[in-house]
């Protein structure tokens, strides 16, 4: 789950800075506010019908051994491991993305970068039922985490192997994929025994459709979201 550090302002004006480079190295102009929200933007023009705000994590509360990399929260929250944080769900649906600087100014490539914003967009969009993917909610906070992980990381394995984010490493492509496996196998030890109905309603999409997870078209917006997996924002990892 979320780390819990305040990222010094240098830090993340130094990031910043990295993301305006990367940016630029992909051929995406610097039109919106957030420099991670340019490079969004330079992968999904449509990503405000989705994504209300793209944030860096400015002042987290509680220390923690753990650490994220980026999350989707309802707007405005500030911290992606508390309750009332957690991204609202349903048709309209809108939330914010939060993403760790140290992350942006790491050893990590731009393809990496890339693949992040991407899977926080597949979580704002799926919990918005603009894919083609099932919204499992109310079938229990683990089963529906586990399931929105293994989908957001699915479709990310599908986007990395047709290119779609340059400079990505060989090693993050494998962590990627490693992940989307280690939350699979989570839902499966979850719902294949006590719930084999559901395991299959939610395994079949992703063991038949990891090359073919997709998006669909928008969804009419409507009134009001109802929040997602209470405790548990979706996050990376």
């Amino acid at each position: 789950m979320p780390s819990r550090w305040l990222p010094h302002r240098s830090l993340i004006l130094s990031s910043c800075a990295t993301i305006l480079a990367m940016a630029s190295a992909v051929g995406v102009a610097p039109a919106a506010v957030d420099p991670a929200e340019t490079l969004l933007a330079g992968l999904h023009p449509d990503y405000a019908a989705y994504v209300r705000a793209v944030r860096p994590i400015a002042s987290p509360s509680t220390p923690s051994e753990s650490s994220v990399y980026m999350a989707l929260v309802r707007p405005a929250a500030a911290d992606p491991a508390r309750r009332e944080s957690a991204p609202f769900a349903g048709p309209g649906a809108r939330n914010d993305v939060l993403y760790d600087p140290a992350v942006l100014n790491g050893g990590r490539s731009t393809g990496w970068v890339l693949l992040l914003l991407d899977h926080e967009y597949f979580h704002a969009r799926h919990l918005a039922g603009a894919t083609d993917m099932p919204l499992p909610l109310k079938s229990g906070a683990e089963v529906e985490r586990h399931f929105l992980e293994a989908a957001a990381w699915g479709y990310t394995v599908s986007e990395a192997r047709a290119g779609h984010y340059p400079g990505l490493r060989e090693d993050e492509f494998r962590e990627a994929l490693d992940r989307y496996g280690d939350h699979y196998r989570a839902l499966r030890e979850l719902t294949q025994a006590d719930a084999p109905r559901l395991w299959t309603t939610l395994s079949d999409p992703l063991r038949g459709a990891i090359a073919a997870v997709r998006t669909a078209g928008s969804v009419p917006p409507a009134a009001p979201a109802h929040p997602s997996a209470p405790g548990r924002s979706p996050a990376t990892p």
